[in-house]
């Protein structure tokens, strides 16, 4: 007796949603322009530079190493208070107000720092409205805008190489120049 099946029969469909994280090291050489622009945020990240807080660190993560289910337990309810933060944040997304003129704002920041396309835009507006949610306001704001925009923008910019000032220095006078 033969047997037959075709790919159909093999083919499930589940709903997924992921989240691209990466991490790299400029001095290893840029990415490309094309793979930068997916990523929705970007963050610099540096070794802290005072005493205390690198203690602490240090006492963290001995701690978190030698006694494991401890450290769990004694971080439990800040986690929870985050988690439950973030939720609220979440369901108050779908009341928060978007003014017309926080769009400007944000088109114009865009198109003053070079940004191609529109990815730049609707993840800066995406990032200021969760802000804004995490913040309990009831509307999106110039300020949150002036704030997200170092994490979606820094990393959209064209590389200026008669520009000394980092990618960071960069958004920030941007950002000062044309939102104030």
């Amino acid at each position: 007796m033969k047997t037959s099946w075709n790919a159909k029969d093999l083919s499930i469909r589940h709903a997924a949603r992921f989240v691209l994280v990466g991490s790299g090291n400029p001095e290893e050489g840029e990415l490309r322009p094309q793979l930068l622009d997916r990523f929705g945020l970007s963050v610099e990240v540096a070794s802290p530079k005072d005493i205390a807080t690198r203690v602490e660190v240090i006492k963290r993560r001995d701690a978190f190493d030698n006694d494991n289910a401890a450290f769990m337990l004694r971080w439990q309810a800040e986690d929870a208070a985050i988690r439950d933060r973030i939720l609220t944040a979440r369901k108050a997304l779908t009341r928060l107000k978007t003014p017309e003129k926080t769009l400007h704002d944000v088109a114009e920041l865009c198109l003053a720092l070079g940004s191609d396309g529109l990815r730049g835009e609707l993840t800066l507006l995406k990032a200021a409205r969760a802000y804004a949610a995490w913040r309990n306001d009831t509307a999106l704001t110039r300020a949150h805008v002036k704030d997200m925009a170092p994490m979606a923008l820094r990393h959209r910019l064209r590389r200026d190489p008669l520009d000394e000032a980092g990618s960071s220095t960069r958004v920030a006078r941007i950002v000062e120049e044309t939102l104030g």
